[in-house]
């Protein structure tokens, strides 16, 4: 099965928030509760926000708490989360007071470094006017039952052999357009001719640089502004979301916002009936900019987080390659392996897919730092995602 050439973005897609940090997001996401436990009397931030505490706190706990840290590498560590917190809560109209504060703290360390100089070049004076005159950020969730068409292509007259998800997305000027239902990109992201069509104010003078989960860097884009932005008849208003000369993307950002959901191979339902079973429990981990949607599964009989990543055309994708190859060509794109899948309790033969060039983040299990794996919307031919993350309850069910 082909990968994702059209989408060619998931995890990373966002704010290069210097590498060192993002890198860090990703190995502190599984804390146990015996380390949650004596959280509160090490006064370190990074630990706190890991805790149950730190992962429910507001805007203004975070920055309260991030205050405290008097080394100055430490409190520009955890200004920098605290500014992407920001991103993943859509507050945009806080961003540039924040912002401009964390410049002028930490002039010289920004100044000496190229990475954060670049982060905290990313607005000019006219977006963070801009910014700064915006509304506040707000879902207005449907209160019914709706069923949303899941179309296999961008548009019907447009045909591949790829296979992803794509959601009728609409603009407050009435422009409707299908965007990947991508549960694997934790930031929205929109075509420039798109932002043009459906009305987005471009933040002319901003600036960001992304990476990419299948090895790209140093992308370049833009941020924008949706007034409006519809879902069914749900509705968001005043969203920042990335634009650039990439696929259209519904990210993990504003799906997460929409309630308790049950996306099919078919469907995306609103307001759906609660799982009658749960398979396979779905964490939903968060840090800074990042957010991802994690079950357990065995490949080969080896213990490895799985990411539930609907934007993966991929039935299973492996950061690691396999003991039994199918196909290996001498400058492999992707390598196909022969191996044995356990997804609760549930054992299968599959085929699945290694790239070389990708960057499957690894994940803490019982200690130690583990390769994940990803299952793409090949995946939703024999399962279901059942996502209720206000409640806790999410689930992968076999259907």
């Amino acid at each position: 099965m082909k990968a994702v050439s059209r989408r060619e973005a998931c995890l990373f897609c966002g704010v290069n928030l210097k590498s060192s940090l993002m890198l860090l997001a990703f190995f502190m996401c599984a804390a146990t509760s015996a380390v949650a436990d004596t959280r509160l009397a090490a006064p370190d931030f990074s630990t706190w926000l890991e805790s149950e505490q730190g992962q429910k706190a507001s805007l203004a706990q975070l920055k309260q708490q991030c205050d405290k840290v008097l080394d100055a590498e430490d409190n520009l560590n955890c200004s920098v989360s605290v500014f992407a917190r920001m991103f993943e809560a859509k507050t945009a109209n806080q961003l540039p007071e924040y912002y401009l504060a964390i410049k002028r703290r930490h002039a010289q360390a920004i100044a000496n470094d190229p990475e954060l100089n670049a982060m905290f070049s990313m607005f000019g004076s006219e977006s963070l006017a801009t910014l700064s005159s915006l509304a506040d950020f707000s879902v207005k969730r449907t209160t019914r039952h709706e069923v949303l068409v899941i179309h296999p292509y961008a548009s019907d007259g447009h045909v591949t052999g790829e296979v992803l998800p794509y959601l009728d997305v609409k603009a407050a000027n009435g422009v409707s357009s299908r965007f990947i239902l991508d549960t694997g990109a934790p930031q929205t992201r929109v075509n420039d001719e798109t932002a043009k069509r459906m009305g987005i104010r471009l933040l002319t003078d901003s600036h960001y640089d992304y990476s990419t989960f299948y090895g790209e860097r140093d992308l370049s884009a833009k941020l924008g502004i949706f007034d409006s932005l519809k879902i069914g008849t749900s509705e968001f208003r005043n969203v920042l979301v990335f634009v650039s000369d990439r696929d259209n993307l519904l990210g993990l950002d504003l799906i997460g916002k929409l309630g308790r959901l049950r996306i099919t191979q078919k469907a995306l339902e609103l307001n759906a009936e609660p799982a009658a079973r749960c398979d396979s429990r779905i964490d939903y981990e968060r840090m800074d900019i990042n957010q991802r949607l994690i079950t357990a599964a065995r490949l080969d009989r080896r213990a490895m987080p799985v990411i539930i990543d609907t934007g993966n055309a991929d039935y299973l994708t492996s950061s690691s390659p396999g003991n039994s190859p199918i196909h290996v060509t001498d400058k492999p794109r992707s390598q196909t392996f022969k191996g044995e899948l356990s997804l609760s309790g549930h054992i299968q033969s599959i085929a699945y897919n290694y790239y070389p060039d990708f960057t499957i983040p690894p994940s803490l299990l019982l200690g130690k730092y583990v390769p994940s794996l990803l299952l793409g919307w090949g995946a939703f031919n024999d399962h279901e995602l059942n996502l209720d993350i206000d409640s806790g309850r999410s689930c992968f069910n076999r259907s």
